[in-house]
Protein backbone atom coordinates (compact mmCIF):
# COMPACT_ATOMS: atom_id res chain seq x y z
CA UNK A 1 0.00 0.00 0.00
CA UNK A 2 2.78 2.05 1.09
CA UNK A 3 4.39 1.34 -2.52
CA UNK A 4 1.39 2.59 -4.37
CA UNK A 5 1.17 6.25 -2.96
CA UNK A 6 4.37 6.45 -3.12
CA UNK A 7 4.20 5.78 -7.12
CA UNK A 8 1.21 8.13 -7.11
CA UNK A 9 2.99 10.69 -5.83
CA UNK A 10 6.01 10.78 -7.93
CA UNK A 11 3.67 10.35 -11.50
CA UNK A 12 1.75 13.37 -10.03
CA UNK A 13 5.19 15.38 -9.62
CA UNK A 14 6.55 14.57 -13.24
CA UNK A 15 3.07 15.25 -14.81
CA UNK A 16 3.78 17.94 -17.48
CA UNK A 17 1.14 20.12 -15.20
CA UNK A 18 3.51 19.93 -12.28
CA UNK A 19 6.54 21.23 -14.83
CA UNK A 20 4.52 24.21 -16.30
CA UNK A 21 6.60 27.22 -16.75
CA UNK A 22 6.30 30.64 -14.96
CA UNK A 23 3.82 32.95 -16.48
CA UNK A 24 5.68 35.47 -18.80
CA UNK A 25 4.88 39.15 -17.52
CA UNK A 26 4.31 42.04 -19.79
CA UNK A 27 6.58 44.97 -19.13
CA UNK A 28 4.79 47.36 -20.80
CA UNK A 29 1.46 46.16 -18.43
CA UNK A 30 0.76 49.00 -16.08
CA UNK A 31 -1.43 46.27 -13.86
CA UNK A 32 2.13 43.99 -13.43
CA UNK A 33 2.35 45.05 -10.05
CA UNK A 34 -0.89 45.37 -8.77
CA UNK A 35 -0.89 42.01 -6.96
CA UNK A 36 3.21 42.45 -5.76
CA UNK A 37 2.19 44.39 -2.78
CA UNK A 38 3.34 48.22 -4.31
CA UNK A 39 1.26 48.64 -6.83
CA UNK A 40 1.71 52.75 -6.60
CA UNK A 41 5.51 52.29 -6.98
CA UNK A 42 4.57 49.94 -10.06
CA UNK A 43 2.68 52.25 -11.95
CA UNK A 44 5.48 55.13 -10.76
CA UNK A 45 8.19 52.98 -12.08
CA UNK A 46 5.79 52.52 -15.73
CA UNK A 47 5.60 55.58 -16.30
CA UNK A 48 9.10 56.86 -16.07
CA UNK A 49 9.51 54.06 -18.32
CA UNK A 50 6.72 55.50 -21.37
CA UNK A 51 8.32 59.58 -20.28
CA UNK A 52 12.08 57.62 -20.79
CA UNK A 53 10.57 56.09 -24.11
CA UNK A 54 8.88 59.84 -25.50
CA UNK A 55 12.13 61.49 -24.60
CA UNK A 56 14.40 59.13 -26.39
CA UNK A 57 12.27 58.93 -29.77
CA UNK A 58 11.84 63.63 -29.66
CA UNK A 59 15.76 63.23 -29.34
CA UNK A 60 16.35 60.98 -32.49
CA UNK A 61 13.95 63.30 -34.14
CA UNK A 62 16.10 66.20 -33.37
CA UNK A 63 19.13 64.16 -33.77
CA UNK A 64 17.76 63.56 -37.20
CA UNK A 65 17.22 66.94 -38.44
CA UNK A 66 20.03 68.50 -36.94
CA UNK A 67 22.07 66.05 -39.00
CA UNK A 68 19.95 66.99 -42.16
CA UNK A 69 20.90 70.73 -41.78
CA UNK A 70 24.24 69.77 -41.07
CA UNK A 71 24.51 67.94 -44.88
CA UNK A 72 22.78 70.96 -45.90
CA UNK A 73 24.76 73.52 -45.00
CA UNK A 74 27.93 71.49 -46.32
CA UNK A 75 26.54 71.13 -49.26
CA UNK A 76 25.94 74.88 -49.71
CA UNK A 77 29.26 75.50 -48.98
CA UNK A 78 30.64 73.50 -51.43
CA UNK A 79 28.74 75.11 -53.76
CA UNK A 80 30.36 78.25 -52.94
CA UNK A 81 33.30 77.09 -53.23
CA UNK A 82 32.61 76.09 -56.80
CA UNK A 83 30.86 78.91 -57.56
CA UNK A 84 34.14 81.01 -56.50
CA UNK A 85 36.20 78.93 -58.90
CA UNK A 86 33.97 79.16 -61.80
CA UNK A 87 33.68 83.23 -60.77
CA UNK A 88 37.81 83.37 -60.85
CA UNK A 89 38.10 81.24 -63.86
CA UNK A 90 35.50 84.10 -65.51
CA UNK A 91 37.40 86.73 -64.49
CA UNK A 92 40.89 85.60 -65.02
CA UNK A 93 40.08 85.14 -69.05
CA UNK A 94 39.40 81.49 -68.99
CA UNK A 95 35.88 81.94 -69.49
CA UNK A 96 33.79 84.13 -71.67
CA UNK A 97 33.21 87.38 -70.04
CA UNK A 98 29.19 87.06 -70.93
CA UNK A 99 29.23 83.97 -68.58
CA UNK A 100 29.86 86.40 -65.94
CA UNK A 101 27.29 86.65 -63.26
CA UNK A 102 26.21 90.18 -62.54
CA UNK A 103 25.81 89.02 -58.50
CA UNK A 104 29.24 87.12 -58.28
CA UNK A 105 31.52 89.90 -60.40
CA UNK A 106 33.02 93.27 -58.95
CA UNK A 107 34.32 95.03 -61.24
CA UNK A 108 38.29 94.69 -61.89
CA UNK A 109 40.15 98.09 -62.70
CA UNK A 110 42.40 97.72 -65.91
CA UNK A 111 46.15 98.43 -64.64
CA UNK A 112 48.86 99.46 -66.75
CA UNK A 113 45.87 100.84 -69.82
CA UNK A 114 43.83 103.71 -70.75
CA UNK A 115 40.64 103.49 -71.79
CA UNK A 116 41.74 102.96 -75.37
CA UNK A 117 43.27 100.11 -74.35
CA UNK A 118 47.09 101.40 -74.93
CA UNK A 119 49.68 101.49 -72.79
CA UNK A 120 49.86 103.89 -69.33
CA UNK A 121 52.91 104.82 -68.30
CA UNK A 122 51.80 105.91 -64.78
CA UNK A 123 49.39 103.10 -64.58
CA UNK A 124 51.97 100.47 -65.46
CA UNK A 125 54.05 101.44 -62.63
CA UNK A 126 54.13 98.63 -59.96
CA UNK A 127 53.56 98.85 -56.44
CA UNK A 128 57.06 99.08 -54.53
CA UNK A 129 57.81 98.67 -50.89
CA UNK A 130 59.16 102.23 -50.63
CA UNK A 131 55.90 103.27 -51.68
CA UNK A 132 53.70 101.00 -49.90
CA UNK A 133 52.25 102.13 -45.99
CA UNK A 134 52.09 101.00 -42.62
CA UNK A 135 49.58 97.90 -43.39
CA UNK A 136 51.37 96.47 -46.47
CA UNK A 137 48.60 96.76 -48.66
CA UNK A 138 48.20 99.79 -50.24
CA UNK A 139 50.54 102.15 -52.05
CA UNK A 140 48.24 105.60 -52.58
CA UNK A 141 46.76 104.31 -55.70
CA UNK A 142 43.51 103.07 -55.62
CA UNK A 143 43.36 100.64 -58.67
CA UNK A 144 46.72 99.23 -58.15
CA UNK A 145 45.96 98.06 -54.79
CA UNK A 146 42.43 97.26 -55.67
CA UNK A 147 43.99 94.82 -58.35
CA UNK A 148 47.18 93.68 -55.81
CA UNK A 149 43.95 92.68 -53.42
CA UNK A 150 42.27 90.44 -56.05
CA UNK A 151 44.84 88.99 -57.54
CA UNK A 152 45.47 87.47 -53.91
CA UNK A 153 41.54 86.22 -54.29
CA UNK A 154 42.82 84.92 -57.86
CA UNK A 155 45.62 82.62 -56.13
CA UNK A 156 43.47 81.61 -53.34
CA UNK A 157 45.26 83.27 -50.55
CA UNK A 158 41.87 84.15 -49.00
CA UNK A 159 43.19 85.30 -45.94
CA UNK A 160 45.42 87.77 -47.33
CA UNK A 161 43.38 89.13 -49.13
CA UNK A 162 40.94 89.36 -46.44
CA UNK A 163 43.75 92.18 -44.76
CA UNK A 164 44.35 93.26 -48.37
CA UNK A 165 41.10 94.54 -49.16
CA UNK A 166 40.02 95.87 -45.58
CA UNK A 167 43.29 98.26 -45.93
CA UNK A 168 41.54 99.24 -48.65
CA UNK A 169 38.26 100.13 -47.20
CA UNK A 170 40.05 101.62 -44.69
CA UNK A 171 42.07 103.64 -46.78
CA UNK A 172 39.91 104.64 -49.75
CA UNK A 173 36.68 104.69 -48.23
CA UNK A 174 35.00 107.10 -50.89
CA UNK A 175 37.17 105.51 -54.41
CA UNK A 176 35.01 103.84 -56.95
CA UNK A 177 36.08 100.49 -56.38
CA UNK A 178 35.35 100.58 -52.10
CA UNK A 179 31.60 98.84 -52.77
CA UNK A 180 33.05 95.99 -54.44
CA UNK A 181 35.89 95.61 -51.90
CA UNK A 182 33.23 95.47 -49.33
CA UNK A 183 30.91 92.77 -51.72
CA UNK A 184 34.55 90.35 -51.63
CA UNK A 185 35.03 90.73 -47.90
CA UNK A 186 31.43 89.58 -47.47
CA UNK A 187 32.80 86.85 -49.89
CA UNK A 188 35.96 85.57 -48.63
CA UNK A 189 35.10 85.84 -45.06
CA UNK A 190 32.54 82.56 -45.93
CA UNK A 191 35.16 80.89 -48.26
CA UNK A 192 37.97 80.82 -45.44
CA UNK A 193 38.04 77.94 -42.65
CA UNK A 194 36.81 78.29 -40.09
CA UNK A 195 34.10 80.86 -41.43
CA UNK A 196 33.27 84.32 -39.95
CA UNK A 197 29.40 84.81 -40.96
CA UNK A 198 30.16 87.74 -38.31
CA UNK A 199 32.01 89.39 -40.29
CA UNK A 200 30.42 88.40 -43.70
CA UNK A 201 27.01 89.99 -42.71
CA UNK A 202 28.93 93.23 -41.29
CA UNK A 203 30.59 93.53 -45.05
CA UNK A 204 28.00 93.16 -47.10
CA UNK A 205 25.98 95.45 -44.05
CA UNK A 206 28.45 98.09 -44.58
CA UNK A 207 28.19 98.38 -48.33
CA UNK A 208 24.14 98.56 -48.10
CA UNK A 209 24.11 101.46 -45.93
CA UNK A 210 27.14 103.37 -46.91
CA UNK A 211 26.47 102.92 -51.26
CA UNK A 212 22.40 102.24 -51.30
CA UNK A 213 22.58 103.53 -55.03
CA UNK A 214 25.05 101.24 -56.14
CA UNK A 215 24.90 98.39 -58.57
CA UNK A 216 26.16 95.88 -55.93
CA UNK A 217 22.99 96.28 -53.92
CA UNK A 218 21.10 93.60 -54.71
CA UNK A 219 23.55 91.24 -54.60
CA UNK A 220 24.53 92.31 -51.34
CA UNK A 221 21.31 91.47 -49.92
CA UNK A 222 21.21 88.03 -51.54
CA UNK A 223 24.74 87.38 -49.87
CA UNK A 224 23.37 88.97 -46.76
CA UNK A 225 20.23 86.76 -46.54
CA UNK A 226 22.55 83.73 -46.90
CA UNK A 227 24.56 84.25 -44.39
CA UNK A 228 21.26 85.44 -42.09
CA UNK A 229 20.39 81.94 -42.36
CA UNK A 230 23.69 79.87 -42.19
CA UNK A 231 23.20 82.05 -38.42
CA UNK A 232 20.54 79.92 -37.75
CA UNK A 233 17.94 83.11 -38.58
CA UNK A 234 15.85 81.75 -41.09
CA UNK A 235 13.22 84.63 -40.60
CA UNK A 236 15.54 87.16 -40.97
CA UNK A 237 16.48 85.33 -43.72
CA UNK A 238 13.13 85.04 -45.90
CA UNK A 239 12.67 88.89 -45.47
CA UNK A 240 15.51 89.76 -47.19
CA UNK A 241 15.37 87.29 -49.65
CA UNK A 242 11.75 88.65 -50.52
CA UNK A 243 12.76 92.05 -50.44
CA UNK A 244 15.08 91.36 -53.13
CA UNK A 245 12.42 89.82 -54.94
CA UNK A 246 9.89 92.41 -54.21
CA UNK A 247 12.26 95.30 -54.64
CA UNK A 248 13.95 93.81 -57.89
CA UNK A 249 11.81 91.70 -58.96
CA UNK A 250 11.30 93.65 -62.62
CA UNK A 251 14.67 94.61 -63.39
CA UNK A 252 15.93 91.14 -64.47
CA UNK A 253 18.97 91.59 -62.11
CA UNK A 254 20.19 87.80 -61.56
CA UNK A 255 20.20 88.20 -57.33
CA UNK A 256 16.08 87.62 -57.72
CA UNK A 257 16.85 84.52 -59.71
CA UNK A 258 19.10 83.39 -56.69
CA UNK A 259 16.86 84.69 -54.33
CA UNK A 260 13.57 82.58 -55.41
CA UNK A 261 16.04 79.66 -55.95
CA UNK A 262 17.31 79.56 -52.18
CA UNK A 263 13.57 80.52 -51.01
CA UNK A 264 12.30 77.13 -53.21
CA UNK A 265 15.44 75.19 -51.78
CA UNK A 266 14.90 75.81 -48.18
CA UNK A 267 11.85 76.48 -47.20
Amino acid sequence: MQLRKTLLVSLLLSSPLALAQAPVEDINDPNRFANSGNATMGAQVYEQIQQLRTEIMTLRGVVEEQGHQIRQLKQQGLDRYIDIDRRLAALSGNAPSAAVDEVDAPEIPLIGKNADGKSSEKGAEAPTVSNATEDGFTTGQPSIDYANAYGLVKSREYEKAIEAFKAYVARYPDDRYTPNAWYWLGELHVAVEPQNLEASAKAFQNLLSAYPDNNKVPAAMYKLGTVYFLQGDKQKARELLTHVIDRYGNTGNSAVKKAREFLRSNY
